[in-house]
């Protein structure tokens, strides 16, 4: 089956769409993988409790990957290829776990020669 690593504005539109939206599709195609990175970025915008239990409710529904301290080893081979140490440390957890990242902005990885899909892209 199809692994996806999916980046934090693949969720954030599934959150904020009325529209069909990407995530259900890429749940269907494959197994949806993300961090906590991305699982605190959502958390740290939720202003109430509903949003909370929204973010919660599709978390819980993903595989949430955690951070163990020897990908910060890595993150050296991305840092020039990436704009920060958090998407350095994103990239790292794609390389390490070899899940192509899923992403509105595929500009954000383009240097880091790893797979980068657009949601879009992604067929039933």
């Amino acid at each position: 089956m199809v692994k996806y690593l999916l980046e934090t504005d693949v969720l954030v539109d599934y959150l904020t769409s009325n529209d069909k939206n990407y995530l259900m599709n890429l749940m269907q195609t494959g197994i949806c993988f993300t961090t906590v990175l991305n699982a605190a970025e959502l958390l740290a915008a939720c202003q109430n409790d509903n949003e909370k239990y929204l973010v919660r409710s599709i978390l819980d529904s993903l595989k949430v990957l955690g951070l163990h301290s020897r990908y910060a080893l890595s993150v050296p081979e991305f840092s020039e290829k990436t704009e920060n140490v958090r998407d350095a440390l994103f990239a790292v957890v794609s390389l390490i776990n070899k899940l192509p990242i899923v992403t509105m902005s595929r500009d954000r990885y383009k240097k880091t020669n790893l797979k980068i899909i657009h949601p879009q892209e992604v067929g039933v």
